[in-house]
């Protein structure tokens, strides 16, 4: 990369959120300017007005300008209204997820990053306190890059598997960065920020953890209908219990443990074992999965030898 591209890169990652995400889908993405407004309700000039904002900042971070441009008021209204829209989004999200409480969100409405940040906390305070201290060293900088090394120390393997785990809690709850949540709107096919597609979970509430409804009062009975695969009536019931809890209800491997009761482990090997199932696959043997993850650890320290070796000889 060079050096006008690392500060073309550092201008755009510095963009206030709506410009920043506006300005990605259109230049990247190509997402025209009719259907931006069209989604958001806003007009063409508007959407126009937050793409030149954009723009000029970046020309000015480019250009080492003295004076740096801010967003005009037509895009900070836009951006005002679609911040409450993200707001309303997640509660909702959170509310079906069967978080209970209410969001603590800063007053009055400043920064998106602060909502953002708002949400997650909310979220992370309900999680086992073992995540709690993954979950500040996930704001650290720099550390979650470290620690997403899969061949470090096992206190390192630790602190990554922790940090994942937070992150699996947080996309099945339905937080969402604005970006990503804004370009959902927008990119129907729901291929932004990666490229492709990103199967998502959903958390459901369970029958028993559902507010009792009128025709259950009265003596009633509420079905509860999960679809099973045909593949997966194979297997034993409780290999169908963890794929329904893991896949349907969006529990993690320590949730499904406790109800089941049976090891983390045993729900990870099980839960496996199902999409195997599911996809007409043998599941692949003792053996074969210990050469698989032998191979796979000799492959990553070659990798990462390369990198240190390059950063030392050049």
């Amino acid at each position: 990369m060079t050096g006008y591209d690392k500060r073309r890169h550092t201008a755009i990652s510095s963009l206030p959120a709506l410009p920043h995400a506006l300005f990605l889908l259109h230049n990247f993405y190509g997402v025209e300017v009719g259907a931006m407004a069209g989604e958001l309700g806003a007009d063409s000039e508007i959407i126009n007005a937050c793409l030149a904002d954009a723009r000029a900042i970046v020309r000015a971070h480019v250009c080492y300008t003295d004076t740096m441009p801010g967003i005009r008021s037509a895009t900070a209204a836009l951006q005002a209204r679609l911040q409450r829209d993200y707001r309303q989004s997640i509660a909702t999200a959170f509310a079906e997820s069967g978080y209970p409480g209410d969001i603590v969100w800063p007053d009055p409405i400043a920064d998106i990053a602060a909502d953002q940040e708002a949400a997650a906390s909310f979220l992370v305070a309900q999680l086992p306190s073992a995540l709690h201290k993954a979950a500040l060293r996930l704001r650290r900088t720099g550390v979650a890059t470290v620690d997403q090394w899969r061949v470090v120390g096992p206190w390192h393997r630790r602190r990554r598997g922790r940090l994942l785990r937070v992150n699996d809690a947080l996309r099945c709850a339905g937080w969402q960065p604005f970006d990503e949540w804004l370009a959902e709107r927008l990119v129907s096919d729901d291929r932004y920020p990666h490229g492709y597609a990103d199967f998502r979970r959903r958390r459901r509430l369970l029958p028993e953890e559902r507010p009792t409804m009128a025709a259950e009062a009265d003596g009633g009975a509420i079905a509860d209908t999960v679809q099973v695969p045909v593949r997966l009536l194979d297997q034993s019931e409780l290999t169908q219990q963890v794929w329904v809890l893991f896949h349907h209800y969006g529990r993690s491997y320590e949730e499904i443990a406790r109800r089941l009761g049976i090891g983390r482990a045993d729900v990870e090997r099980r839960r496996a074992r199902a999409d195997y199932a599911i996809s007409g696959a043998d599941y692949p043997s003792l053996a074969s999965r210990l050469r698989f993850n032998l191979m796979v650890k000799r492959l990553s320290l070659e990798w990462r030898w390369e990198i240190i070796r390059s950063a030392i000889y050049g």
